[in-house]
């Protein structure tokens, strides 16, 4: 692994790192069970590399996304098998709760057939990254300048 490799790696896992903070930090809502259930299985101590893991597999694929989107059929064969398959729910409910993982409101059909969940729609997320500008809609994308050098 060359130099820039090792660096752009190291700022994968760094970023990784302080998403997953930020998404176990925070307090989960009043009277929301399942924010309850979250909060408390990403803060196991026992599952602390299974929700690192899951946070770097999301992050990683967003980042290869012009758009920062990701969906679960993308990174779901890229997670490690030890990985306790609740922790992944309750990683994902995190990363939303945190403003992280901002749904797009599209959905996309699941490809997970082993998980019983095959057909069923699943969303579309943005990953919105600490300190990062956005990236523009397409609807907005006209309004970014001119069409040709000359203005018009």
């Amino acid at each position: 692994m060359n130099a820039t490799a090792a660096t752009r790696e190291r700022g994968v896992r760094e970023l990784a790192g302080e998403i997953a903070r930020r998404a176990v930090a925070l307090t989960p809502a009043a009277g929301d069970p399942v924010a309850a259930v979250a909060a408390l299985l990403v803060l196991d101590p026992r599952n602390t590399d299974h929700v690192e893991a899951v946070v770097t597999v999301i992050v990683c694929d967003a980042l290869g996304d012009p758009w920062r989107e990701t969906t679960a059929n993308r990174w779901r064969a890229l997670l490690p098998t030890w990985i306790r398959p609740q922790v992944i729910g309750a990683t994902v409910q995190r990363l939303s709760a945190a403003g992280l993982l901002v749904t797009t409101g599209r959905w996309v059909r699941s490809t997970d057939r082993a998980g019983g969940n095959g057909g069923k729609p699943q969303p579309v997320y943005r990953l919105s990254i600490p300190g990062e500008d956005p990236p523009l809609p397409l609807a907005r994308l006209g309004e970014v300048g001119p069409d040709s050098p000359t203005g018009t």
